[in-house]
């Protein structure tokens, strides 16, 4: 049977649950100019437990006065109790308000505080966003960034998401200002010296981190839905800074769809009365799900239909998508605590991608979704210092080192096998039965099992509890009979260093195994591994070749003898596997020898039968596996360089030759258009003269004044390509396209990451000098500097300037150190050396790092396991391309 684990326990750091809030009633007055805001919150709580003292969430505010009314201060014999004493408490984030006396439990009160507080520049709490308008002045506008535990920086509040309640948002704004919140206006007043307050209706009960408040200069545009599936239509507007609303019309469109698609899928009408989605200029995250008033990231929302990319139009179908999804998946039941984060962002992923592959099935996007986010899962998973889905959390400082591939790609990657597993039709049976049960509550992943196994009579939580709840997955080894009708497979823990003890290896997993034939291609078996080993039937003598996790749904690797692979090359050559087994049977293949399964010999072999692969997806595949390799080859010698660099050429080049480097049609497949642009950044970098020539020509064309010469998903391949082999002309040409916001902000940070291929170290130090200033936003340094780590010659260029930066990057991001994670991951997991790592870890040791150590630690274990496969397989590559003709 599969290994059975009890729940973990947590002792989560929470707030005394002796007071607890009701309903908020909160008036902000915020100061544009002078970038400060004032503040009171009216907290109706319910007195639970006798006590003297109220402690609350409270991080740098400046708190006046507290005072206490209502039936609690009246049993007391007062109309208002004034605290006795305010204590800040910064370590933990708390206000303690004491009274003289102690107030009588199961009584109400109402709990008045007054407050000040900054419009601060760290993109967390109630803070300000810059852009610039028409006439090239500077504005300010204040929003909001609360998720998972900044409401706290914008008034005093119980910011935890088991203490719900309802909320009623007052803004005392300019009178030519637009403000917005949650819900829907229900009064506008003016209130003199040029203000109006804007109060607006009573949310839901709700999780702090959901509320929102945005004041600024906005102009929107708006669409609603037809009310079919809500029963009444809903409003739903988009708004940028003035001039840019109808570059949002696609993200509008597609939020309409989604919107009354999820009303259906979920059987539960959209809850709010409007949807409001908004576009700000500095924003850490992509985007924000608070409830009906959806903040994003420019990139993430805005489209121009002739300059943006199909690639970022794709993902603000997704990400639009994805955000829809928390409405009922997180905001409407939302998870107990932090530990379950899964449950909003691992099913936001799974269903976002529904919802995307029904408005837009020409994406394709469940095949991309396994490289986007199964394989991005898998790699994660396959270190020792990985989490497991469900991952206890106790403190908040702990919280934001979980926003990862696990809690989102792996997460979303059980979803989809367990609802393969089930039938989409019952696991969607089971999510309305869910959702219906815990509505205006919170939840628990046992909960979701629950409704589950009701829906489809299947015992999910003994099928899926192993995958939640333990780190890592399995490799499922293959052995032939030599009956040749059965099969032996054998599961054990899959690690990338290929070093697995005795206790790495204890988990037995419930493994759909799902194997198919050449036979029987399209009906995989149901067979379920849940022993170490076991054998299967499999006419193997009888049929071409076989294949195990049929459209690679499970979340395992598979390696299988030699014979069989010599087959799965055939039948691949001849076409006779879906996109979504050949993408597995590759990933597999690289990924096992990296992890010293196989050689790395046999993995460059096996890329043979993708000779005359077809599908963009695939190769997107191939080149994250080949930058991997490159990446852990980069000690080579300069003819082991090169020796790479011709294979990538002799894969990548021939595509272009055979797509062109212009489109056929006006109407070209995006998928043929983004294959075109790979191979054009691939072959170029990797320096195929002839593409470097064409690059150079159609650049100087661009520059010139003729845009056509590049298309929407070539500008960056092109602009990469031709940093890499051209000087300081060309930087500062693509500098200049960066710094030009007249320019689609896509296009724009597609520009900024090419400056990182710079083979110049003069170049890169300019580089980064120019990151740390105002041209680039806080929330887009790791754009300047994505790149510059596929050279292996600027590695220590980049180690070194992230520790000069330390300090001051600390500085930057103290509100959000998660970036600092993002920005570790980028200055050194590509290094390759035992002594590299050593050098790492003994800085780190030296600061503090605790909330962001989980991804230090994962990026160490990387290089030390990217060292190993080196050192390994160097003279098996060696002997592989000698014998190669490259």
């Amino acid at each position: 049977m599969c290994t059975t684990i009890k729940n973990p326990v947590e002792e989560r750091e929470l707030l005394p649950t002796n007071v607890t809030p009701v309903h908020y009633d909160i008036l902000l007055a915020p100061d544009l100019d002078a970038l400060t805001y004032t503040g009171s919150v009216k907290i109706r709580v319910r007195i639970n437990e006798s006590t003297d003292k109220i402690v609350l969430h409270s991080n740098e505010l400046e708190i006046s006065s507290a005072s206490l009314s209502g039936p609690a201060a009246a049993q007391l014999g007062s109309d208002s109790l004034a605290a006795a004493s305010i204590t800040l408490e910064k370590s933990d984030e708390t206000v303690h308000v004491a009274f003289a006396q102690a107030l009588p439990a199961a009584t109400d009160a109402e709990l008045t505080i007054s407050f000040k507080g900054i419009l601060n520049d760290l993109m967390v709490g109630f803070y300000r966003s810059t852009y610039t308008d028409a006439e090239g002045n500077t504005k300010n506008m204040a929003t909001t960034q609360f998720e998972p535990t900044d409401a706290r920086r914008a008034f005093p509040c119980w910011d935890e998401p088991m203490q719900k309640a309802t909320f009623n948002v007052t803004l005392r704004v300019k009178e030519d200002l637009t403000a917005l919140s949650n819900m829907d206006v229900r009064e506008t007043k003016q209130v003199g010296n040029g203000l109006k307050e804007v109060a607006f209706n009573t949310t839901p009960i709700m999780s702090t981190y959901l509320l929102a408040f945005i004041v600024g200069e906005l102009e929107y545009i708006e669409a609603t839905t037809s009310g079919k599936h809500n029963g009444r239509p809903i409003p739903c507007r988009l708004y940028t800074a003035p001039g840019k609303s109808e570059k949002g019309r696609f993200a509008l469109n597609v939020a309409v769809q989604v919107l009354e698609y999820f009303a259906d899928v979920f059987g539960i009408a959209y809850p709010l009365p409007k949807m409001d989605q908004i576009a700000i200029n500095d924003f850490e995250a992509g985007a924000m799900e608070n409830w009906g008033l959806i903040t994003y990231r420019e990139v993430a929302l805005l489209v121009d239909e002739a300059t943006t990319s199909s690639r970022a139009k794709q993902q603000v179908a997704y990400v639009v998508s994805h955000e829809l999804a928390h409405q009922w998946f997180g905001n409407l039941v939302t998870m107990e605590w932090w530990s379950e984060l899964w449950l909003n962002e691992g099913f936001a992923t799974w269903v976002g991608t529904l919802a995307v592959d029904h408005v837009f099935p020409e994406y394709h996007i469940w095949t991309q979704f396994l490289v986007d986010d199964l394989q991005r899962a898998l790699n994660l998973d396959s270190l020792h210092s990985s989490h497991p889905i469900q991952v206890p959390v106790k403190r908040s400082s702990d919280i934001s080192q979980i926003f990862d591939a696990i809690s989102y790609s792996k997460g979303g990657s059980a979803i989809r096998m367990l609802s393969s597993y089930i039938g989409l039709d019952l696991f969607l049976k089971g999510i309305r039965i869910y959702l219906q049960r815990h509505k205006y509550a919170n939840a628990s992943t046992s909960d979701l099992w629950t409704a589950l196994s009701e829906a489809s009579g299947v015992d999910v939580t003994e099928f899926m509890a192993l995958w939640t709840r333990t780190i890592g997955y399995p490799i499922v080894t293959v052995t032939e009979a030599e009956s040749g009708d059965k099969i032996t497979v054998r599961q054990n823990r899959y690690l990338s260093s290929g070093e697995v003890t005795e206790a790495d290896d204890k988990t037995l997993w419930c493994v759909p195994l799902g194997i198919v034939t050449s036979e029987t291609a399209d009906s995989p078996s149901a067979d379920v591994l849940t022993q170490r080993e076991a054998t299967v039937d499999v006419a193997v003598s009888s049929s071409k070749w076989y294949k195990l996790n049929k459209d690679t749904v499970g979340i395992y690797r598979v390696k299988y003898p030699a014979s069989a692979v010599a087959n799965l090359a055939k039948a691949i050559e001849a076409g006779e596997l879906s996109t979504n087994d050949r993408i597995g049977i590759i990933a597999d293949a690289a990924a096992l020898a990296s992890s010293g399964h196989s050689s790395t010999s046999d993995f460059l072999t096996f890329l043979r039968a993708y000779s005359n692969e077809t599908e963009f997806i695939v190769w997107q595949e191939i080149s994250m596996r080949l930058d991997a390799l490159h990446s852990a080859w980069s000690l080579e010698d300069a003819a082991g360089q090169a020796q790479l660099h011709a294979l990538a050429c002799s894969l990548f080049s021939p595509l272009i030759k055979r797509l062109g480097w212009d489109a056929a049609s006006a109407d070209e497949d995006s998928l043929v258009s983004r294959l075109r642009a790979l191979a054009i950044r691939y072959a170029g970098t990797c320096g195929d003269k002839e593409v470097v020539a064409e690059a150079n020509r159609r650049f100087g064309e661009f520059f010139a004044g003729n845009k056509s010469v590049l298309t929407t998903d070539t500008l960056r391949s092109v602009f990469s390509a031709v940093v890499r082999q051209g000087g300081r002309d060309e930087f500062e040409k693509v500098k200049s396209y960066y710094l030009d916001e007249t320019n689609p902000i896509d296009q724009r940070l597609s520009a900024l990451s090419a400056l990182g291929f710079a083979a110049d170290p003069a170049l890169i130090d300019e580089l980064f000098e120019f990151a740390m200033t105002e041209h680039v936003r806080n929330q887009d340094l790791h754009q300047a500097i994505v790149s510059i780590n596929l050279y292996p010659a600027h590695r220590q260029r980049l180690w070194q300037w992230y520790q000069d930066s330390f300090d001051q990057l600390v500085a930057r991001y103290r509100a959000s150190m998660n970036y600092m994670g993002i920005l570790v991951r980028l200055c050194v997991s590509e290094f390759v050396g035992s002594d590299k790592a050593d050098e790492i870890e003994q800085y780190f040791a030296a600061h503090d790092t605790s909330k962001f150590q989980r991804v230090i630690d994962q990026s160490l274990e990387k290089i030390r396991a990217s060292t190993a496969w080196f050192e390994k397989d160097r003279e098996d590559v060696r002997a592989w391309f000698a014998s190669s003709g490259l």
